[in-house]
């Protein structure tokens, strides 16, 4: 299909992902474009660029590097394939630990309409999660995976979760070690403490925010770089390199064809 056109929603369909992705009983549940697109895409062609580097330092040959993003996709969804291949995932979207279906994987609407997202896969993890909610002693919920009694489980716990604000389970839940965070907007992303306290996100100087560098290396600490620059930013200095000289430029901007 190297001719077809097609977009990241396109990838992830034919690679399996979107059809895996959303409740039982709905459509697919559209993604950000951040499976085909970015870590399908670009992560897997930026680490085969760096593997190609390191063969061609050690024998002097250069290579092709294929990097499509419906393989990318498949890579991603190794730990599924793996759970399927031993009969511990349905072939049915909603209907596993990591797909929403579990109580303890997935998020709540809180009291003023936000959300908190629960994590807690492990025993230890659970069990602080019903402490913090004052549920341990509740026997609906003392069998973490009776898949059975799954619906039941989260029928319960939007109930408890819809008495309290967003920020107030984030309160109750910070520091007790049950894996369950506040779902952020981008903007409260950008001044969360843990991700002011990496610089996970910076300043572009112009009142917004983009990712910091990332990974971060001991040896090889990344230069910060300048902001990434206004569409357009650069019009003259590609036109002037282009042989355009700035009677021609003005020329092309008066009638619209540059801006």
């Amino acid at each position: 299909m190297a001719q077809e056109p097609g977009h990241d929603i396109n990838y992830i369909s034919i690679a399996g992902a979107l059809g895996a992705i959303g409740p039982a009983d709905r459509e697919p549940v559209v993604p950000l474009h951040v499976i085909g697109d970015m870590g399908g895409g670009g992560m897997l062609l930026a680490l085969g660029v760096s593997a190609a580097l390191v063969h061609a330092k050690a024998t002097g040959e250069g290579q092709v590097v294929d990097a499509a993003m419906t393989d990318g996709t498949a890579l991603q969804l190794s730990l599924v394939h793996g759970l399927l291949a031993r009969g511990r995932w349905v072939d049915r979207r909603g209907s596993n630990i990591f797909d929403g279906a579990a109580p303890f994987y997935r998020t709540y609407r809180c009291a003023d309409g936000g959300h908190v997202a629960v994590g807690c896969v492990e025993p230890k993890f659970y069990e602080a999660f019903l402490r913090v909610l004052d549920l341990v002693d509740e026997s609906l919920l003392a069998d973490q995976y009776d898949e059975a009694a799954w619906a039941a489980m989260s029928a319960r716990l939007e109930a408890v979760f819809a008495e309290r604000s967003r920020d107030e389970w984030a309160a109750a839940f910070e520091g007790e070690g049950a894996c369950v965070t506040p779902v952020l907007s981008f903007a409260e992303a950008f001044a969360h403490p843990h991700n002011a306290a990496r610089g996970t996100y910076r300043s572009d100087g112009r009142g917004g925010f983009e990712p910091g560098a990332a990974p971060r290396f001991s040896s090889t600490p990344s230069e910060p770089s300048p902001p990434a620059p206004l569409i357009g930013a650069d019009t003259d200095e590609v036109l002037a390199e282009a042989g355009l000289d700035a009677a021609a430029v003005s020329d092309l901007r008066a009638r619209g064809i540059v801006a």
